[in-house]
């Protein structure tokens, strides 16, 4: 493996390992929200309901979580891409190593 493949691997191995401590940790926000709910339903089947609509801080949190997934995924794939494309680049630009001709003009 070669010192760019190398870094390429790497890349990835974090990548796939940020995203899968981000969903653990979304998960675990989610079943202690999901917790709370079941408390303060309870507690509010003796309330009417009244702000419904707006979003709690936890809400807004969990939306910018994944978004900064999705961030991350698309960044990831655009530098392969990119990466990619120069590799091919160079690779097609390499000079030919010819032998000179020994006939002239």
């Amino acid at each position: 493996m070669n010192p760019d493949q190398l870094k390429a691997y790497k890349r990835e191995k974090s990548r796939l390992f940020n995203e899968n401590t981000r969903q653990l940790r979304l998960r675990e926000k989610k079943r202690i929200a999901d917790q709370q709910d079941n408390t303060i339903d309870k507690q509010d089947d003796q309330q009417p309901d009244e702000q419904d609509d707006n979003l709690t801080l936890q809400d807004v949190m969990d939306i910018f979580e994944t978004l900064d997934t999705k961030l991350d995924l698309i960044q990831t794939k655009l530098e392969t891409k990119l990466e990619n494309k120069l590799y091919e680049t160079l690779d097609t630009n390499q000079p030919i190593n010819r032998q000179p001709s020994i006939f002239f003009a």
